[in-house]
């Protein structure tokens, strides 16, 4: 059939792709490698736990399938809907497009490639859940004392997970096309972006998250796709309907061929339509102003290009965002309290001061990539180039901090002292962070690319860099911030014999004084690899 992809040209292409990026995975750092280790042992133990769970359920089957009845429909449903997610946010970012697609395109049809896409793009996406759950299918089985329940178990977990992934694959393809076409996305992708994070941020610290997939799961339970239930149990559960899963089958195979068709066309679409490009304002990257006259003409170009940078591929900021969710503890107390408690403006100022320091002076020399010999012939001095990276993270860092963290500070019911103390370290914590993760970054540097989507790499700070440097921040900001806090200002006050306010003040100084030390060593070792390299 011509509207289909043709099998042979789609597993060439998808075994390809699947080769294309084992190849990227073992070309990793071994600090990348140790991280998808740890990926890997999380996925052990999930398929331990997904074994032993349908164990435990097979066995309730066996013996009283009432007990767990109403649980069959729930795990489809949240399967299904786990997979349409999973498989639309992908392809947007980066499952929906291949690297070659010119080469391709030019040697077979657009639909094989897109044959391939989806096998490959099913494999990289379902199977982290879909081996374990087949595991998970032979346990049920065992649990149920019942052989033919595996491959009945087997077929609903494949057949469910490979339809909701053929229907949430021209979704991503949609929205992909849509954002291409449209002047307005393109321009304010960033902002789209971080607003959607802020609201799943929002979703998970308010406590909110299951008043949104509740919905969802209750119409995903009420459909067909509940269903496939009846096909996992029908050797075992009397009340598990034929008709049921024979109709589910058959309505897989439907829904797929119309997810393969719907997918071959919209990206024949994205593919053959040309985009339309974010318009660039004209700018003049090194004008003078008033930060010439504040911090000096040199760092002060340092400090805009930097900021030119950073607004043209805002995309290379996103890494400061993960440690975000550390604040999920001290804002979800907030909410249920209904008021700011008082761990969340130290905890706020904190953050904001890391985020300002990895902001731009993570990795000096990694940023400024292929014109880092450019920089260095102009003439700016090692001094000059690491003052104007500390130039341009504080005045974008500290500032946002001082806000966020004093508005909290005083809506919160911190005493005065320890109100004030929040205030001054949301001001000067930023500007050391700053100085202490250049010294970090031109230690670690990291040159290369980093993929964050099928089109796009960034260069971003090295996992060494980003480890040194957050350890080295909290053991020392962290003294400044955490015992601002009452009860620790509380606990520290008993235990030395001072009052609480001494304890405010004492814990600002000294948390203060160690990382002024370390940013004063870390500026100089910055300095130095800076002059090192244009010697």
């Amino acid at each position: 059939m011509p509207a289909f992809p043709d099998p042979d040209h789609a597993v060439r292409i998808a075994a390809n792709e699947l080769r294309i990026a084992w190849r990227k995975l073992r070309g990793k750092s071994t600090a990348q490698l140790a991280s998808v280790g740890i990926v890997v042992l999380f996925g052990v133990a999930f398929t331990a736990a997904a074994a032993y769970g349908a164990y435990l359920g097979g066995r309730g089957v066996a013996t009283d399938p009432g007990d767990v009845s109403s649980l069959l429909g729930l795990v489809p449903a949240a399967l299904a809907t786990l997979t349409l997610f999973m498989a639309a946010y992908m392809t947007v970012i980066q499952l929906g497009d291949v690297d070659a697609r010119d080469g391709y395109l030019t040697t077979v049809p657009a639909r094989d490639v897109v044959g391939g896409l989806l096998l490959a793009g099913y494999v990289r996406a379902s199977g982290l859940f879909v081996a374990p759950l087949l595991v998970a299918s032979v346990a049920f089985a065992v649990g149920a004392g019942s052989p033919l329940s595996l491959p009945l178990a087997a077929l609903a977990v494949l057949a469910l997970t490979a339809t909701a992934f053929l229907v949430g694959f021209p979704v991503g393809a949609a929205i992909a096309y849509l954002g291409s076409r449209s002047a307005l996305v393109a321009r304010f992708k960033t902002v789209i972006g971080a607003v959607v994070f802020l609201a799943y941020f929002w979703l998970i610290v308010s406590g909110t998250f299951d008043e949104v997939v509740d919905p969802i799961l209750d119409v995903a339970e009420a459909s067909p796709v509940s269903w496939y239930a009846d096909l996992a149990t029908l050797a075992v559960v009397p009340g598990a309907s034929a008709a049921k899963a024979g109709a589910v089958v058959v309505g897989s195979v439907v829904l797929g061929a119309g997810g393969v068709l719907a997918s071959v066309r919209l990206s024949e679409r994205r593919w053959y339509t040309e985009s339309v490009e974010a318009g660039e304002r004209e700018t003049d990257s090194v004008a003078g102003g008033r930060l010439d006259r504040l911090v000096g003409r040199r760092p002060a170009w340092v400090a805009r290009k930097s900021w030119l940078r950073a607004r043209r591929a805002p995309i290379r900021l996103v890494f400061v965002a993960y440690p975000a969710f550390l604040l999920v503890t001290p804002v979800q107390a907030s909410v249920e309290a209904g008021r700011v408690t008082a761990s969340l403006p130290p905890s706020v100022a904190l953050y904001g001061a890391w985020m300002t320091g990895a902001a731009f002076t993570l990795n000096p020399l990694g940023d400024e990539g292929a014109v880092l010999p450019v920089t260095a012939i102009s003439g700016v001095s090692g001094r000059e180039f690491v003052g104007g990276l500390v130039v341009a993270s504080a005045v974008f860092g500290a500032p946002l901090t001082l806000a966020v963290a004093g508005g909290l500070a005083l809506a919160s019911p911190l005493p005065p002292v320890a109100l004030a103390c929040t205030v001054v370290a949301a001001v000067v914590l930023p500007v050391l962070a700053a100085a202490l993760a250049a010294g970090v970054g031109t230690t670690y540097p990291k040159y290369d690319a980093t993929n964050v989507s099928r089109s796009r790499e960034v260069v971003v700070p090295s996992m060494w860099a980003f480890g040194v440097y957050t350890l080295a921040f909290l053991l020392t900001a962290g003294i400044a911030t955490a015992v601002q806090v009452p009860a620790a200002a509380g606990a520290l006050a008993n235990a030395v014999g001072v009052t609480d306010a001494a304890a405010h003040v004492g814990a600002l100084a000294v948390g203060v004084l160690l990382t002024g030390v370390l940013a004063t060593v870390s500026v100089r070792i910055a300095v130095r690899a800076f002059d090192d390299y244009t010697a």
